[in-house]
């Protein structure tokens, strides 16, 4: 059975993820745009539709539906998805056409928004030649089930790093206690409200709060919010952001909307323990019931998960090896091989 998978961008977990899985089970694969905001050393060979005309990416498209009897694309509002749907509904010789997504249930307020997001999903979801490749077990299998979707084609395809990158054998907790958040400083991240909380909780107190990373609110909370104790270190990639982590004694995720969070991966990855709001997807998979970290009901919450951590480091140091111990032994690219091999053979059953 011949296989083909778009990703989205060459960013640096999408690489990992190509070359740790896709090229070991010969798998091809092309990328929709050719830039990212997630950089990474490694380049690609592959084919990327971004930098095609109009009509080679149409041509391109049908090529691979024609070629391959499974097509698995990230995302399903996006042209390669939209067109191979299109063309599966008017052809004799059906393909399955996966949809892999780390999004979340959220059913939109706005009315019109709801419909016309029910029209959408109802009929794709609906169809039974569609499957539904979900990054994690919680909401996102539910925005499957929610539009129609039959349980026996929702498929876990767990949102992965490349774990060993961040992997330290001894984890040893710094002089001065180190909170860290990595990610983009926009507002639906939470940021302000996570250094209010640092600040009102650990002013005195010998802990420090490092923030990783860029974007439009930079500039805004650099300059009010930046002193010895709260530090702006801009953007880090590869070896200076895989040394961050390594060096935290625990890691922050504030987010009001997070569809996953790959950065909780690469924390646990690296030993250190999680707060996070319950919005973050990846809470329920890797620190719910798993002894990782805490999941916050909202700020305060998390503010006192802070302290707790902070006052114990037995605890701390539970959960550390907790984390590095699930995402070396379960969440690593043996599993996504299991479950994306689970998915296949199943396919093959239904052809």
């Amino acid at each position: 059975m011949k296989i083909f998978c778009y990703f989205v961008e060459p960013a640096s977990y999408t690489l990992d993820l190509a070359k740790n899985v896709y090229d070991k089970n010969k798998i091809d694969y092309c990328f929709i745009k050719s830039n990212t905001l997630v950089k990474s050393n490694s380049k690609s060979n592959k084919e990327m539709l971004s930098e095609m005309s109009i009509f080679d990416k149409i041509r391109f498209i049908i090529k691979i539906f024609k070629e391959n009897n499974m097509i698995i694309v990230n995302g399903y509002n996006n042209y390669p998805f939209i067109l191979t749907f299109i063309l599966n509904i008017f052809s004799l010789n059906k393909r399955f056409v996966a949809t892999e997504s780390d999004t979340q249930l959220q059913i939109p307020a706005n009315p019109i928004k709801r419909f016309v997001k029910w029209i959408y999903l109802s009929i794709i979801f609906r169809n039974k030649y569609v499957l539904g490749f979900s990054g994690g077990n919680d909401s996102h299998k539910d925005l499957f089930r929610h539009y129609g979707m039959e349980e026996k084609r929702i498929f876990l395809m767990p949102m992965m790093v490349d774990n060993s990158k961040f992997y330290q054998k001894n984890k040893v907790l710094p002089e001065v206690f180190s909170f860290l958040y990595v990610g983009r400083l926009v507002k639906h991240k939470n940021i302000e409200e996570l250094i209010k909380v640092f600040k009102s909780r650990f002013s005195t107190l010998n802990a420090e709060l490092r923030i990783v990373g860029g974007g439009e609110e930079e500039e805004y909370l650099r300059d009010k919010y930046q002193t010895k104790k709260v530090k702006f270190l801009g953007k880090k990639f590869t070896e200076e952001l895989v040394e961050e982590f390594q060096k935290a004694s625990c890691f922050v995720c504030p987010s009001i909307f997070e569809p996953w969070g790959l950065v909780v991966n690469e924390a646990l990855s690296a030993g250190v323990p999680v707060i996070a709001t319950k919005e973050v997807g990846a809470s329920f998979d890797l620190i719910n019931g798993k002894e990782t970290g805490c999941v916050a009901t909202n700020m305060t919450e998390f503010g006192e998960y802070m302290v707790e951590l902070f006052n114990n480091p037995k605890k701390l140091l539970v959960f550390s090896k907790n984390g590095s111990d699930l995402m070396q032994n379960k969440w690593n690219y043996n599993f996504y091989t299991n479950c994306l091999n689970k998915s296949i053979d199943k396919v093959k059953k239904w052809q």
